[in-house]
């Protein structure tokens, strides 16, 4: 308890000391009642605007064009500065119309729900023809780059399907080892469409060495 206590003053001490020297710098390197050099006087013409557009980039940048309500809110951002030359009333206007298009105006878009993998709805399929996500053939280094796109959870089973007639144990082996594994998806599941769940119909080796059962799709006599 001691340590975090100290941990967390320690570090407000080092936040107090790197803003308050931050702060200083400028009186430091120019003093406090001389004038400033011409080129620091040019600088500080735009400085702002480039500090200000960097900001509306950064907002924007994570923004899917699905919907155009916070463009609409950005225009009534400018148009009401321009009209009222105040940065508040810019703020303000944009703000308040966002808002009422979000929850007035219907224009809230739904947040999708993650999709959940299950032995009879595997998003991985490999086989002799190779491997296909969600029914598209890809190449193995894009598996964890679109398990993490379209939010599989690490934290819950991945199922995996292999085709019947597919019995490469190495490269079923080399797949989930280098490339489902390192990514993270450490509960990936095999899952086989022919055979019973309550029987083993094949074993794979783990990267650890212990062989491990596949998991089946489909009741014994269906």
């Amino acid at each position: 308890m001691a340590e975090k206590v100290l941990y967390v003053f320690s570090a407000i001490a080092v936040g107090w000391a790197v803003t308050f020297l931050l702060r200083a710098l400028p009186f430091l390197v120019f003093g406090s009642g001389g004038e400033k050099p011409r080129w620091l006087g040019r600088i500080d013409g735009f400085i702002s605007p480039v500090i200000i557009g960097g900001l509306i980039v950064y907002s924007f940048s994570s923004l899917e064009w699905r919907t155009p309500w916070p463009y609409v809110a950005l225009a009534a951002t400018v148009a009401a500065y321009l009209a009222f030359r105040n940065s508040l009333a810019g703020i303000i206007a944009g703000t308040a119309l966002y808002m009422a298009l979000l929850s007035l105006a219907g224009c809230m878009v739904p947040v999708e729900a993650a999709p959940e993998s299950s032995a009879r709805n595997p998003p991985v399929r490999v086989g002799r023809s190779g491997i296909a996500f969600r029914g598209r053939h890809v190449v193995p280094d894009d598996v964890p780059r679109l398990l993490e796109k379209h939010g599989y959870s690490r934290e819950k089973p991945l199922h995996i399907l292999v085709d019947d007639d597919y019995d490469d144990k190495r490269a079923l082996w080399v797949f989930k080892h280098n490339y489902i594994d390192r990514a993270g998806y450490t509960k990936s599941v095999w899952v086989h469409s022919q055979k019973g769940a309550s029987g083993t119909v094949g074993i794979l080796p783990k990267a650890d060495g212990v062989k491990m059962p596949y998991q089946n799709t489909r009741s014994r006599g269906r």
